[in-house]
């Protein structure tokens, strides 16, 4: 049935708009005459042969219309209705008359030119628009593309939408996003109080769920990418469009600097979005385990009406076949406002690397070589100790060790000594229109569990110093998180990352290490080298192309979903979530690369969709595959 609705829909592409037939010329037919496609209060009117010109003058004069002019050629008038009556009702009182052949409303007729958006890159956007041309050295196929031109015609405007997305948090200064980020209308910005009471304070575009602050810059780049695939400003003269010009970004992140979050903090932010009226959640992140807990959270969402789109995977395999706890989540659980996303590449084909599933992934959309925002991150500071102490302030034991690499270590020659405060301080670094800072290092080294090393910041040597929270890649690839000082054993060189959130107005500051040790046993103690701060300069300089990037994964094809279903729902507000989904899923272009491997059995078509939302020729209704228990500790960014 889906098919045939589809095939039906596509021989009616061809029409513009309804052309009055034979039925409209019957009175036993009225017609619903759509205001939008005609013109208000006109109606053209074609008396029969022979009719006396005081007998079609009465006619008209019966309803207090008249003539605007004569159309010679069809030998018809040009009708002016007077206020007060429809066009629907002026036609059937037309039409009744046995004076007149036919009358049909001034129909509207629009250029059939699609002029693309003046944004700079908008080439390079082949999921929205592929002629075949190359992108990123790679040649594509003519309109192997989600038809956004065409959809754009009707309506480019998301502005009463808002779509939270749940990531790792979005450049606040990037001018691709700036206009379109989410402003929580209960707040009163940075005067430190929780004006709207909903237990986050200065909640001003959003929360951030890692660091429970307000701070929702981007800490992975993974969060601006996204969003420029779904609102990048459109037509703005100024790098890439998203799908939605115009939609309201509410950033709720989760992920850290490594783009991995926990299920406690995800659900947090999907409870947010629920209460501050989002109605679209873009999830592009995943991973092996069902897990009640997500399960009930987004279900919860479904209740509350927001549709949750979410990324298949990069995994590269057939989710139906997999163990139950094998599959790949939050796309995998068998809700009814979910959207599984798996992606398509510049020919309309599958990827070897996307996860597909015939009754658990519901379509696929452009996912290889998206280009999109990214912040403009460029290292402001950098420490190495390759030619001495790089200007450190060092106390206690602290020192450089000389031998290449070189690198600083809390106690060169002996193990650390009991219930001792030593620092290393940093030289004044200039953070002059900088923001979205992100500290990292590499460290080793071992301390006992009453002993602790400490990261801490400052905007002056007198203090006040902060304490920030380290992130440190443990043996098992995911970041452990130390708030209250690192402790245990490091034998080999690991990465560390810290979000000097303290820092994000600051012209200048300070770092310290500050080790701490206890009265019992003592260890090796700790080494530190590669020290950077990386920074998002806030003016966003020249050139351009530095803002942007390519990126492929089933995460950056899910957002171009999000998109689609911000276009719906805003251009008809009405629309329930089934409705929404319904209409993207059967919207498809149904492509032999994609039957049998997702429900719909082809990739999103924008235009399609925005077509199926309008009519009631919407399919009912699509079903995905369920499960049991089982788990996982750590969600990743799904992306390549």
């Amino acid at each position: 049935m889906k098919k045939l609705i589809i095939s039906l829909f596509i021989l009616n592409l061809f029409v513009l708009y309804p052309v009055p037939g034979q039925h409209l010329l019957s009175a036993d037919h009225p017609p619903v005459i759509d205001q939008d496609i005609c013109i208000r209060n006109e109606l053209i009117v074609k008396f029969k042969t022979g009719t006396h010109r005081k007998t079609a003058q009465e006619v008209k004069e019966s309803i207090g219309a008249f003539s605007i002019k004569k159309l010679n050629m069809i030998d018809a008038e040009h009708i002016l209705l007077p206020d007060g009556i429809s066009v629907d009702d002026a036609i059937v009182m037309f039409r009744n008359d046995p004076n007149v052949e036919w009358a049909e409303p001034n129909y509207i007729r629009r250029t059939m030119a699609i002029s693309s958006p003046n944004d700079p890159f908008f080439n390079e956007l082949w999921s929205l628009h592929n002629t075949g041309q190359i992108v990123n050295d790679t040649l594509g196929t003519a309109n192997a593309d989600i038809q956004a031109l065409e959809a754009w015609e009707t309506t480019t405007d998301c502005s009463n939408v808002i779509i939270a997305i749940i990531d790792s948090g979005v450049d606040l200064s990037h001018p691709d996003i700036i206009h379109n980020l989410w402003t929580n209308p209960g707040e009163i910005a940075g005067n430190g109080v929780d004006d709207d009471g909903n237990g986050y304070i200065d909640d001003i575009h959003g929360w951030n769920f890692v660091d429970n602050n307000n701070d929702v810059s981007d800490s992975n780049n993974h969060g601006t990418h996204v969003a420029g695939v779904i609102a990048a400003e459109g037509n703005n003269a100024f790098g890439t469009t998203g799908v939605c010009w115009s939609a309201k970004i509410m950033i709720l992140k989760f992920l850290d600097t490594r783009g991995t979050g926990n299920t406690t903090d995800e659900i947090s932010a999907i409870q947010y979005a629920v209460a501050n009226n989002a109605k679209i959640i873009n999830a592009s992140f995943g991973e092996s385990g069902y897990l009640q807990g997500e399960y009930d959270a987004i279900s919860a969402a479904g209740s509350a009406g927001l549709l949750f789109v979410a990324s298949s995977g990069n995994q590269g395999f057939d989710n139906d076949a997999k163990a139950q706890d094998d599959k790949i989540y939050p796309g995998g659980y068998d809700l009814d406002n979910i959207i599984s996303v798996a992606a398509s590449d510049q020919d309309d084909q599958l990827p070897d690397w996307s996860v597909y599933g015939a009754t658990t992934v519901d379509l696929a959309a452009p996912g290889d070589n998206i280009y999109s925002a990214y912040p403009n991150r460029e290292v402001v500071w950098t420490s190495t100790f390759n030619t001495g102490n790089d200007g450190w302030n060092l106390t206690g034991t602290w020192a450089r060790v000389p031998t290449a690499p070189a690198y600083l270590t809390d106690s060169p020659s002996a193990d650390y000594s009991r219930n001792t405060e030593t620092f290393a301080v940093s030289p004044m670094i200039d953070l002059s229109d900088k923001g979205s800072l992100i500290l990292t290092f590499t460290i080793r080294g071992s301390s006992d569990n009453d002993s602790g090393l400490f990261l801490e910041t400052a905007t002056s040597l007198l203090g006040p110093w902060t304490n920030q929270k380290m992130e440190v890649v443990s043996i098992s690839d995911n970041y452990t998180h130390y708030e209250n000082g690192l402790s245990g054993t490091y034998l080999y060189w690991a990465d560390a990352a810290v979000m000097l959130t303290a820092l994000n107005d600051a012209t200048q500051a300070y770092i310290r290490f500050r080790f701490t040790t206890g009265g019992g046993n003592v260890d090796e103690g700790w080494d530190i080298d590669d020290i950077m701060i990386h920074a998002v300069d806030t003016n966003y300089p020249a050139p351009v192309a530095d803002h942007f990037q390519f990126l492929s994964g089933t995460s950056v094809a899910a957002p171009l979903v999000t998109g689609a279903a911000g276009i719906l729902w805003s251009h008809t507000p009405g629309l329930s979530l089934s409705q929404i989904k319904r209409s993207l899923i059967n919207g498809v272009d149904v492509l032999p690369a994609f039957e049998g491997k997702v429900v719909s059995g082809g990739r999103l078509n924008l235009y399609n969709s925005l077509q199926l939302s309008l009519s009631e020729t919407v399919d009912p209704g699509v079903v995905v595959s369920s499960g049991d228990s089982g788990g996982t500790c750590f969600i990743d960014s799904i992306y390549r």
